[in-house]
C-alpha cells in the first residue's frame, strides 16, 4: 500500500529555469507543428505541472515493504504530463519503429515528459540528465493507479 507523506511547503522555480524549460518546449511544440495558441496554453499548463512537483518535492511516496523508495512527486509529474498531452489531444510516444539495436524514433509525449523531468531535476539540484523512457510514463500510471488524486 503507498502513502503520500510531507508537509505543505511553498517555494517556486527560479526563473532561468522557467525559461529555459519554456524555450524547450516551445522548440519541440514547434518542430511538431503544433499551433500557436495551443502550444502556449500547453507551455503554460506543463510549466505549472513542473512547479507543483518542485514545491512538493519533499513528499514522499511510502509503501510497506522492501525496495527502493518511489520518487512520488518525478512519478507524478510524468502521469501529469502525459495527461495535460492527451487533453490536448496529443500522442505519441514512439513516431517510428525501431530495429533490434534501437527502440526508434522519441515521441512528443515522451520528449516532453523527459524535458519536464530534466527541468524538475534541475530545480532540485539533483541529477539533471533524463532520458527519454515511454516506459517511464507506465510505470508511475501503475503505481499512481491506486492513488486517489485531486
Amino acid at each position: 500500500m503507498h502513502r503520500w507523506t510531507g508537509k505543505p511547503g511553498s517555494g517556486s522555480l527560479k526563473d532561468k529555469t522557467i525559461q529555459k524549460l519554456r524555450g524547450r518546449i516551445e522548440n519541440i511544440l514547434d518542430r511538431h507543428a503544433v499551433p500557436f495558441a495551443k502550444a502556449q496554453e500547453i507551455v503554460e499548463e506543463l510549466t505549472d505541472e513542473v512547479s507543483w512537483a518542485f514545491v512538493g518535492r519533499e513528499h514522499k511516496l511510502e509503501r510497506g515493504g522492501r525496495g527502493r523508495p518511489a520518487d512520488g512527486p518525478a512519478n507524478l509529474l510524468s502521469v501529469n504530463v502525459a495527461d495535460i498531452l492527451m487533453k490536448h489531444k496529443i500522442r505519441g510516444s514512439w513516431l517510428g519503429g525501431g530495429t533490434e539495436e534501437e527502440d526508434g524514433q522519441m515521441g512528443i509525449v515522451a520528449e516532453l515528459e523527459a524535458v519536464a523531468l530534466a527541468a524538475f531535476r534541475e530545480a532540485c539540484e539533483t541529477e539533471v540528465g533524463v532520458m527519454a523512457r515511454p516506459a517511464r510514463i507506465s510505470e508511475a500510471r501503475k503505481m499512481l493507479g491506486k492513488i486517489e488524486r485531486n
